[in-house]
């Protein structure tokens, strides 16, 4: 039985109200650090947009057992605290090619048309490799989870490597079209060069972004497993997906820190949903207090990055 105590978590995790608040408090923040630069709004659309499929993606696979929005609102919620994402590149468009990557993938669940939803998981991977190409180191662990997807076969093997590499041959096609065949070079070299790890190029308000997406992700990934049973065979494949991507986000993230914007607004993703996941359907007394831990250290959390921003620390 709900804990009087644990009621405002309930009505936080499970109330109609919460994306709507986190809308608003992502906008006034957004408002606050960029309205000297309304160009930046391609960011802030960018991030809603990713927010928007986010929400898709746990409504269609039933990823949490009870109505909620609390997976795109924990998304917004962490976006506007981290202030240096708030400027507008074509990377933003990253955290929606991911989730639209991962959104195919879960499709290919035992699924007939395993190579066609494949192919257009692997295509989004390709895209999004183009503007982060560390992103082409990830790829072959996508094929470990399509077999836990059980959606593994030749035809589905070759399908990946055809979506990956079509914007490729897209981007070859019009270098060849415009005489400069050795134009995709640098594109292809970019896959596998390995740059020096040199984490000088961090900010303090990135390490503490990047410690608190860190701590978000493995403590409710590890309280996730622990309860894993509860859900179903899918749904557990599903998130433990999840679990993974974020590992093998902050290793990359470890291994290559020049690309920190680009990889932390994708760590976002599984730290939002599995923060989401823990707070909509676990109402212990070890949870009501997590929950009010993980509000005053995302409230602390914002503050110190707007403190840096207007002070130009």
């Amino acid at each position: 039985m709900l804990s009087a105590r644990n009621r405002f978590q309930y009505q936080i995790a499970t109330g109609r109200g919460t994306l709507p608040v986190a809308v608003i408090l992502t906008l006034l923040i957004w408002v606050a650090t960029s309205i000297h630069d309304w160009l930046n709004a391609g960011s802030l659309v960018a991030f809603g947009f990713a927010s928007y499929l986010l929400l898709e993606t746990e409504t269609k696979f039933a990823l949490i057992r009870t109505r909620t929005t609390l997976p795109a609102a924990s998304f917004l919620l962490l976006y506007a605290a981290m202030v240096f994402l708030h400027e507008a590149s074509v990377a933003c468009v990253l955290p929606a090619l991911f989730i639209l990557m991962l959104l195919n993938l879960f499709k290919s669940y035992e699924s007939t048309h395993a190579p066609g939803y494949l192919f257009q998981s692997f295509l989004f991977f390709g895209l999004g490799s183009l503007l982060l190409p560390p992103l082409a180191w990830i790829t072959p662990l996508l094929y470990i989870h399509t077999i836990s997807l059980r959606a593994l076969n030749a035809r589905s093997f070759f399908a990946g490597i055809m979506g990956f590499t079509l914007p490729y041959w897209f981007l070859f096609a019009y270098f060849v079209w415009t005489d400069n065949v050795t134009g995709i070079y640098p594109y292809l070299t970019q896959l596998v060069l390995f740059q020096p790890i040199d984490y000088s190029v961090l900010t303090l308000t990135q390490y503490v972004s990047w410690g608190v997406v860190l701590l978000f992700s493995s403590t409710f990934g590890v309280l996730y497993l622990q309860v894993a049973y509860k859900d179903k065979v899918q749904t557990r494949i599903l998130l433990r997906v999840f679990i993974w991507m974020s590992l093998w986000l902050n290793i990359l993230l470890a291994l290559q820190p020049q690309y920190v914007k680009e990889l932390l607004s994708l760590a976002l993703i599984p730290a939002a949903m599995m923060s989401a996941h823990y707070f909509a359907l676990t109402f212990s007394r070890i949870s009501r207090i997590l929950f009010h831990a993980t509000l005053l250290i995302w409230f602390l959390f914002c503050l110190f990055n707007l403190w840096m921003h207007f002070f130009n620390f």
